[in-house]
């Protein structure tokens, strides 16, 4: 029986092989722009990273041809006022030829022992598939909690459509406007004269003033944060298939950020959705997190969207007051998952749901 063999992904005499790997992997990328030799590159070449690496990459072999790969990002948090570089795990992947002979846990074990060789502080990921879950807990990961995701009908014909049920669909958009309209009735409504919004494409980052400051601020407000900035938001935004919408909300008395959402029209199962990628405010402005969230809606109406998606932790959701708003939670939550390498970060602080504030901008999803 031939050995299988551990390695780092040779880049880029192997890019070939690893895309058709990919399109194996996932089937239903196929024809889409994400298989593409111009997507990994952004993905794993671009990325702006202080680290000395742009992404981290291994293969694992058999008999010369790649049956399995792994990777991480060097994303940066900041805990509790200091900065540290982490690995995003994403496009973990095993082939045909690799069942059965333990690989992804075999893989994963050596995928993160070589993160730690590189100093990367701890690695994340965010598994929605179930049947990925027990080769990640033999190779050491850990999870702490789940991330809710949240939904919000436009109206429903064609979730309906999809269920082969068309007949339901007036009896389903009636049902559907009693509810929006039953909480619009219940919403308390707050003064917004002081506030004002701005609204760009993802390709105008450079033109959002003090954006830098917002994000510093709100960073100092989470115990755990992904180090936002511009040039973060340049790659994040920069996926050469991809349009975002990216709304500000600024105070008008000094112009300063008091919050911003970014969100992009996506297809989930056959029904046209906006996905949000970002959600934020500053803990003082939250009461006006609802003026975000109806330019997210008044957005998704005039795409002609169904539904709304985002990913949000509980204490913020709740925060945020996003069930007055329409949303509620789906039965379709995300892993957290965690493995730590350096060992002077306190786990228990790391594990702690209420010190995180993740949304799929922290993940490689949407």
């Amino acid at each position: 029986m031939a050995e299988i063999k551990l390695e780092t992904f040779n880049y880029p005499e192997d890019l070939t092989e690893q895309r058709k790997l990919f399109v194996e992997c996932f089937p239903e990328t196929l024809g889409t722009p994400v298989v593409t030799e111009e997507h990994y590159k952004w993905k794993f070449k671009s990325f702006p990273a202080k680290a000395k690496e742009t992404s981290y990459e291994y293969v694992a072999r058999l008999d010369g041809e790649i049956i399995g790969y792994y990777a991480a990002i060097p994303y940066e948090y900041n805990i509790q006022g200091k900065t540290y570089t982490i690995g995003m795990v994403c496009d973990v992947m095993t082939g045909i030829k690799a069942r059965g002979k333990g690989v992804f846990t075999k893989l994963g074990i050596y995928s993160t022992e070589q993160l730690k060789k590189e100093g990367v502080a701890f690695s994340t990921g965010y598994p929605i598939r179930s049947e990925v879950i027990p080769g990640h807990k033999k190779a050491g990961w850990e999870f702490p909690f789940k991330i809710p995701m949240y939904g919000k009908f436009i109206k429903m014909d064609s979730f309906v459509k999809t269920r082969k049920k068309s007949f339901l669909i007036p009896f389903a958009n009636i049902i559907l406007h009693l509810y929006n309209g039953t909480v619009n009735l219940f919403n308390k409504k707050i003064k917004t004269t002081s506030i004002f919004k701005e609204y760009y494409s993802s390709d105008q980052i450079n033109e959002i003033q003090d954006l830098d400051d917002f994000f510093s601020e709100w960073t100092t407000e989470n115990p755990i944060a992904l180090n936002k900035n511009k040039q973060f938001l340049k790659w994040r935004l920069g996926a050469p298939e991809k349009k975002y919408h990216v709304v500000i909300a600024r105070n008008k008395e000094d112009n300063k950020i008091i919050g911003y959402t970014i969100f992009r029209e996506v297809e989930k199962e056959g029904v046209p959705c906006i996905g949000v990628l970002d959600f934020c405010t500053l803990n003082r402005y939250k009461k006006f997190a609802f003026i975000l969230l109806k330019e997210i809606e008044k957005m998704a109406k005039t795409k002609n969207a169904e539904l709304i998606l985002l990913m949000m932790m509980r204490r913020k959701a709740k925060e945020y007051k996003i069930s007055s708003n329409g949303f509620l939670k789906t039965p379709f939550p995300f892993s957290f998952i965690i493995k730590q390498f350096d060992q002077t970060i306190d786990s228990d602080f790391l594990k702690n749901e209420k010190n995180w504030n993740l949304m799929w901008i922290d993940s490689d999803d949407l």
